[in-house]
């Protein structure tokens, strides 16, 4: 269990920056699709502050707005999640291979 913890850890530090970003990039693209079909000067204005379209503009929008920590936002729940599946899977598995083991007598 502690190493699949450590590996959840690890492996979502290592992610977690790149899909701080890809989510912001998606939401902005939905959130500009919304302006397109709205008039309301409160939606396009967010609209327009959080309408980027590239890596590099998240992440500098990321930086200044929250500084290192903005790219590592959701990580605790991320790491969580990571750690129950991984434990779950693997539980699964060792209950699978023990039920389909075939005696040899």
């Amino acid at each position: 269990i502690i190493s699949g913890l450590s590996a959840a850890i690890v492996a979502a530090t290592c992610t977690q920056p790149l899909d701080v970003i890809k989510t912001r990039l998606q939401v902005g693209a939905q959130t500009s699709q919304v302006m397109m079909m709205t008039t309301t000067a409160t939606t396009k204005h967010f609209a327009q502050m959080h309408n980027h379209h590239s890596y590099h503009s998240v992440a500098m929008d990321l930086y200044t707005s929250f500084g290192i920590k903005g790219f590592f936002r959701g990580l605790g729940p991320r790491v969580v999640s990571m750690d129950l599946w991984g434990t779950a899977l693997s539980s699964a598995y060792e209950y699978l291979r023990h039920v389909s083991r075939v005696d040899q007598s």
